[in-house]
């Protein structure tokens, strides 16, 4: 049997892929897949971290800004009705407020109130009764009025202080309220605090008034200020420097994965240069022992049969010729091509190549080729592992047999290739092992044949399925893909 050798060159593609593993072979058949564009680390970090920040330092800033004010105005109104009280306590105060009946004057409380004026900050000072009306008023025209839609009143009766702050010129919805423009304005004061405290009894268990401080007190305000802005700048000053931090850490490990990358993609492609290597330097024993099997016939046969010994020689040299060219392609860092590859022509060429060898140990030897659509590939390698299973088939029946290579479209829309050979076959626990790397059981082999198969196969998104019986023979079976 004689045929063309097999065009390994670099017109046809490399033997292997490239050194990241991956190939230009899609999974649903061999569509070249599309470049992903890489992950930018430091900057998704930098964008996703510093809005981050933002967000969580404003939202902390919010929450201690509003808590100071809210502990320094609750102190201040504290402060304020501990002064009132103590003032009540000294000028027997309590006993008019318990015993006090609506309608009553609050001529009892003058003593008392003598001294309310003497608040710092006050703009007007409201008394309420039980009865939410207001018993006495620096406001005059309030005296005896009751004001029954208020809240704060309503809570302060129940004994809670109330406390309220804003701006004074949008305070005057309430009708307590009238007139305090006025006043704020000749106290160049334009924010305020209105503060309801609960008076209790003696006994500290009832209440029974209310005072009302509306006040304008520009020193607190100001310490107020200042504290919010400490908040402000701590909160902006920490939140840089952990960004700053972060930053500088991502940003460290940023260049570590960078360079680790680089080394990796170095190592890489040394690995799929030696896998390159082994590949050939398995591919080149077969050829060699065939050259020189047909050298050594030559020199005894006679013309005849010497021109077939030298023709083999041709055809094994031509083959090693493309095997050193894919390796050179390979070095020079060229991409794998695809093409529509007609697996039948190829499988022919294989067997074509082997065929000194058929002959010589009395193989016989039966193909059955169905009809293939092409798949989508490339030839160089597929070839090798097809070359690498009949070998290995060959190899196997030493003293004659039988070889069957079979090809056949299945109804998965898949292509299934089978070599079935009659030799002495493989234990279960051999048969188990036959795929890994530097496995073999023949004296002189090196145990990359099938594994460099697998491998080929796989990366056009097949599989390869090895069934074998001591003493019996060994099936190997190729599932590739169309190239629909």
């Amino acid at each position: 049997m004689r045929g063309r050798p097999i065009d390994g060159g670099v017109r046809r593609g490399k033997a292997m892929s490239s050194a990241s593993g991956t190939s230009t072979i899609s999974e649903a058949g061999g569509a070249a897949s599309p470049v992903q564009r890489p992950f930018n680390l430091l900057r998704w970090f930098s964008i996703f971290s510093f809005a981050a920040q933002v967000i969580v330092g404003i939202a902390i800033a919010l929450f201690l800004t509003r808590y100071l004010t809210a502990h320094m105005l609750t102190r201040d109104a504290e402060v304020s009705r501990d002064f009132i009280e103590s003032i009540l306590t000294t000028e027997k105060g309590h006993d008019y407020l318990a015993r006090r009946q609506p309608g009553e004057p609050a001529s009892d409380l003058d003593p008392f109130i003598e001294h309310l004026p003497t608040l710092p900050d006050v703009l007007r000072i409201n008394v309420y009764g039980v009865d939410r009306t207001v018993i006495w008023s620096s406001d005059k025209q309030l005296v005896g009025k009751r004001f029954d839609d208020n809240d704060e009143l309503e809570q302060a009766l129940r004994g809670k202080i109330t406390i309220e702050s804003g701006a004074i010129a949008a305070d005057q919805n309430k009708p307590e309220h009238v007139g305090l423009v006025t006043e704020a304005t000749e106290r160049d004061s334009d924010r305020f605090v209105e503060e309801y405290l609960p008076i209790r009894d003696e006994a500290g268990k009832n209440v029974i008034a209310v005072i009302e401080l509306y006040k304008a007190p520009r020193a607190l305000f100001r310490s107020i200020d200042e504290g919010v802005r400490f908040v402000w700048i701590s909160v902006t000053i920490g939140s840089l420097l952990l960004y700053l931090a972060f930053f500088w850490i991502v940003r460290r490990a940023d260049v570590l994965m960078r360079a680790q990358r680089e080394r990796l993609v170095e190592a890489e492609t040394l690995s799929a240069l030696g896998e390159m290597a082994a590949a050939i330097a398995h591919g080149i024993r077969n050829p060699l022992a065939s050259i020189r099997s047909a050298a050594e016939v030559a020199r005894e046969e006679d013309r005849d049969a010497a021109d077939e010994c030298l023709q083999d020689i041709m055809n094994q040299a031509d083959r090693l010729d493309g095997w050193v060219r894919e390796l050179l392609a390979a070095s020079r860092g060229s991409a794998p091509m695809t093409e529509e590859v007609d697996l039948n022509r190829l499988i022919r060429e294989s067997l074509d190549c082997a065929a000194g060898d058929l002959r010589r140990q009395g193989i016989e030897l039966t193909l059955q080729e169905g009809s293939l659509p092409p798949i989508r590939g490339s030839r160089a390698p597929l070839a090798h592992a097809f070359s690498s299973i009949i070998t290995n088939a060959i190899e196997a029946m030493p003293q004659g047999g039988r070889l069957r290579v079979e090809s056949r479209s299945t109804e998965k829309g898949s292509i299934e290739i089978a070599v079935e050979d009659t030799g002495a076959g493989m234990p279960a626990r051999v048969a188990r092992r036959a795929f890994r790397p530097l496995f073999t059981t023949k004296p002189n082999g090196v145990g990359l044949g099938l594994s460099l198969a697998r491998r080929i196969v796989e990366r056009h998104a097949g599989r390869i399925d090895l069934d074998s019986i001591a003493g019996r023979g060994t099936r190997v079976v190729l599932t590739l893909p169309t190239a629909a």
